[in-house]
């Protein structure tokens, strides 16, 4: 269609940095375009373990604990194909961003899906996921800040997220690639970062987001050595490696200053007030994201039976795009996903289209 604002992309509205682009560009020319080891290129394994000591106080082993992939995407099924057999069960709050399901799925694995507490910010219900566990379960997944709800899981959550784990021999995969966009103090905290955590506990990552690096496909996952191996071993027959120039300039993102992104987030901040503001002067219900760059209000009620189908009658009326909420699980009834990833402008033209839809 023509004329559409997209409110459903999650994709960040700036490029890379050019010292990004400059340094793939380098990479090329220098002829650094051949296969790359499967784990990755070691010197940017080193940077990554780097990284997570410097940023999330992480120990890891760059040569037996951390795996270079295509993608954050790419690592999520890459380690639910690596610990899953079929029938295997994966522990997954929702609502939750959708490649949780589908990877597991590929892998022959079923979902267990346990709605979160939205009166608490979308938190956890852990009685309630312990309740659902059986002796097939084997992983449990947490995303924080978490797409689509924009929730940021305090410490005590995640230790909740490990006991439980712990109690029930799971594997703790936890997404962690929107853990830059934080507002109104809100402090991200790595269940990795825990030496007591370290044996259970996957941690996926990656430059999308905080580099505007979506289409350059650049992840990674580090986690116990044991996993992490057959990860490897699955990556040689899934993707062989991660492209080899945009490692080398993965390389150099994670040597340079993240001052560059101080003024997007300050940005993204204004953009999120602009969300909050349109949803409270219209009478929506909607917990306020403390991550991310998503907000999940409930449909205003006349429209929360026909949640799955509101998106596409306000597209074809309205031309705006938005994310129908039971796309992201049974925690998703009744609500949509509004990303604020776009020019102010644009947004506030979106929201005035979907003020005139629901009236």
């Amino acid at each position: 269609m023509r004329g559409v604002i997209n409110l459903g992309i999650g994709e960040p509205d700036f490029d890379a940095p050019s010292f990004v682009a400059s340094a793939a560009e380098k990479a090329i020319k220098a002829g650094l375009g051949k296969y790359t080891p499967n784990a990755g290129v070691l010197e940017l394994r080193e940077e990554i373990a780097k990284k997570l000591k410097r940023e999330n106080g992480m120990i890891v082993d760059p040569r037996r604990e951390l795996i270079v992939t295509s993608g954050a995407t790419q690592a999520i099924f890459a380690v639910m194909s690596c610990l899953l057999n079929p029938g295997d069960e994966v522990l997954l709050p929702t609502p939750a961003f959708p490649a949780y399901r589908y990877c597991t799925y590929l892998a022959g694995g079923v979902c267990l899906d346990v709605p979160t507490i939205e009166s608490a910010g979308f938190a956890p219900d852990f009685e309630a996921m312990e309740k659902a566990c059986t002796p097939r379960t084997r992983v449990m997944v947490i995303n924080s800040p978490c797409n689509p709800t924009g929730s940021v899981l305090e410490k005590k959550h995640i230790e909740k997220a490990y006991e439980l784990a712990a109690s029930r021999d799971l594997v703790l995969v936890t997404d962690e690639i929107y853990e830059k966009f934080l507002y109104d103090g809100a402090v991200h905290f790595s269940a990795g970062s825990a030496e007591e955590f370290r044996d259970r506990v996957v941690t996926i990552n990656g430059f999308a987001k905080t580099y505007g690096m979506t289409g350059w496909r650049l992840g990674y996952a580090a986690g116990p050595s044991e996993i992490i191996s057959s990860m490897i071993r699955f990556n040689m027959y899934n993707a062989v490696c991660a492209t080899s120039f945009v490692q080398y300039a993965g390389i150099v993102a994670l040597k340079h200053s993240l001052a560059f992104f101080k003024p997007i987030l300050s940005r993204y901040q204004r953009k999120r007030k602009i969300v909050c503001d349109f949803l409270s002067r219209n009478g929506w219900e909607y917990q306020e994201p403390l991550g991310a760059f998503y907000i999940f209000p409930k449909l205003p009620e006349g429209f929360r039976k026909d949640s799955a189908n509101f998106p596409r009658k306000l597209l074809e009326s309205k031309r705006v795009a938005t994310i129908p909420g039971p796309s992201f699980g049974v925690g998703g009834e009744g609500h949509i996903r509004i990303s604020y990833s776009l020019d102010e402008s644009q947004l506030e033209k979106a929201l005035a289209r979907i003020e005139q839809f629901t009236k």
